[in-house]
């Protein structure tokens, strides 16, 4: 069940004091709006893209709150995902063509726990909306054979109808592209080397291009609302690049949900560029990441063999 105001029952213990904590910025304007105002925008929008931290039950919850309102608003929408590929997709639908009520065997069928992602139990809301209102879901992750070739090679190593579909020409601008190379190394503690940093670029924008991708492909049918991290919705860097590049007539709305409580908090200037919309909820944990990661970046800095 969806709450009518998820805002006013966070899920989320840190920092649910916090002055930030539900307020909803325009970032056009610096001024706080009531949600009203976002579905007042995204409803005239062809792509919603609904940027989260994945592991935070609130951010789930808003994104299922915003698809609600909008179908029952009358403003029907596909649903593209992240965290399902293609293949997942069609088992997905295999699945859901038999038994569509069914949202645990939702997760049986794409074989959620052995996709890295956190406890499928977090992104239940938003199936069990897909399923009330008979919303189709579409994978908008890079195929697996394709992901291998791009670590392996590069960009070079996807088929060539596959580069020049997906629009990753030209590159970001330099600036951009060393912003996200500081990102990539903030997010890995320092322990990413310039050829990893370099390889991540490129995973990272291949898919960006992909989610572009399958954003365009559920359109054909209705307009769609992207559920993805906060860095895969940037105006200037991430899907919305690809869907300016592949159809500029269409209008996408870029929203973040972020959290605060107990680190900074970039301010809303350096947002603005990023986004359409700042929602700020409270922190899932107070981890630092590098000492939760530590084993598995430690492991980044030894020599292959």
């Amino acid at each position: 069940m969806v709450s009518r105001a998820p805002w006013r029952d966070w899920a989320s213990p840190i920092g649910q004091g916090d002055p930030l904590a539900g307020k909803l910025y325009d970032t056009s304007t610096r001024a706080v709006v009531a949600p009203t105002v976002l579905l007042r925008r995204a409803s005239g929008a062809d792509f919603v893209l609904l940027g989260e931290k994945h592991d935070n039950p609130d951010h789930h919850r808003l994104q299922a709150w915003l698809l609600t309102t909008l179908v029952r608003e009358g403003k029907r929408r596909a649903v593209v995902m992240e965290m399902l590929t293609e293949a997942q997709e069609q088992a997905l639908n295999a699945k859901r063509a038999l038994d569509p009520k069914d949202v645990n065997g939702f997760a049986e069928a794409v074989d959620w726990e052995g996709g890295g992602w956190p406890r499928y139990s977090l992104y239940r809301p938003i199936f069990e909306v897909a399923a009330q209102f008979d919303l189709p879901i579409y994978g908008g992750e890079i195929a697996d054979e394709d992901l291998a070739r791009l670590r392996v090679r590069g960009l070079v190593g996807l088929p060539a109808e596959l580069r020049a579909r997906l629009a990753l020409e030209p590159p970001l601008p330099p600036e951009v592209t060393a912003s996200l190379a500081d990102e990539i190394r903030a997010g890995h503690c320092g322990m990413a080397s310039d050829e990893m940093v370099t390889a991540m670029l490129d995973v990272q924008r291949v898919r960006d291009a992909s989610l572009a991708d399958a954003l365009l492909r559920a359109n054909e049918r209705m307009p769609a609302v992207l559920i993805a991290g906060a860095g895969h919705v940037r105006r200037d860097a991430g899907v919305p690049v690809y869907l300016e590049r592949r159809a500029p007539e269409k209008r996408a709305l870029a929203v973040a949900f972020l959290e605060v409580g107990g680190f900074e908090v970039p301010p809303l200037a350096e947002l603005a560029p990023q986004y359409d919309f700042v929602w700020y909820t409270p922190r899932a944990d107070d981890l630092d990441p590098c000492e939760r990661f530590k084993e598995q970046l430690e492991k980044m800095k030894k020599p292959k063999s």
